[in-house]
Parts: structure tokens; C-alpha cells; sequence
């Protein structure tokens, strides 16, 4: 099986309730995705599939929707709730459509998200 990765990274800005009931402020970050796709074989160029075409999957899916937003604000998470989680979970969804799309037998096989360094949510099917 092979495994090609990419990253993309966007700022955006979101709150989240705590499990205490309180409600951080609105803060951002400069979030950072990987992108794991998956394959049993190789195109006839020898590759999983084209760097440029994933970072433009990318920037198309994602950047579109969510760099420099209120992620709270965007309607894409449940009870608006865009916790790192939440917004990984989207990523994926987001992506898995269409990454059979750059290439037949082309699977996402998991995202994973830092909302800052060390701290991140990685999320498959």
C-alpha cells in the first residue's frame, strides 16, 4: 500500500464550550492539515497521484471554506460546535468524495489536524 501526504495550512478563527459550561473566547490559529491518501498501485507516471493536484484539492475543498473564517459561524459544524475534532471530521468528508476524483483506486485514508503545534485530531473511516 502506498501513502501519499499532504499538508495545506489556513488561519481561522473559533470558541469552544468547555466541558465546564464556560465558553472560551473567540481566538485563531493557524491551523495545519495533513492529508493521508492511500493506494494499492501506481499510476502510469509511477505515482500515487500528482503532489500539485492534492495541495489544489486542497485549497479548493478547504481554503475555500475555511481559511480566515469564524468557524462558528459557518454552519458547517454540529450546534456550531468547531472544536478541533468537528473540524477534522468536516476536512474528511470533505475530501473523501473527491479524492477518487485525481485518480481510481485513490482512498482517503485519514486527516489529521493542529489547531497548534502538539496539539491536533487525527480522523478516518
Amino acid at each position: 500500500m502506498y501513502r501519499l501526504k499532504v499538508q495545506y495550512a489556513f488561519s481561522a478563527a473559533h470558541k469552544v464550550t468547555l466541558p465546564d459550561g464556560t465558553v472560551e473566547r473567540i481566538h485563531g490559529h493557524n491551523w495545519k492539515l495533513e492529508a493521508v491518501l492511500a493506494s494499492e498501485t501506481l499510476d502510469r507516471f509511477g505515482m500515487v497521484a500528482d503532489f500539485e493536484a492534492v495541495k489544489s484539492m486542497l485549497k479548493d475543498k478547504i481554503g475555500t471554506k475555511l481559511d480566515h473564517a469564524f468557524l462558528n459561524e459557518t454552519g458547517l459544524f454540529p450546534e456550531n460546535a468547531a472544536t478541533c475534532e468537528n473540524v477534522a471530521k468536516w476536512i474528511y468528508g470533505a475530501l473523501a468524495a473527491e479524492a477518487g476524483n485525481l485518480r481510481e483506486g485513490l482512498v482517503l485514508e485519514s486527516v489529521t489536524l493542529w489547531e497548534s503545534p502538539g496539539c491536533g485530531v487525527t480522523y478516518s473511516e
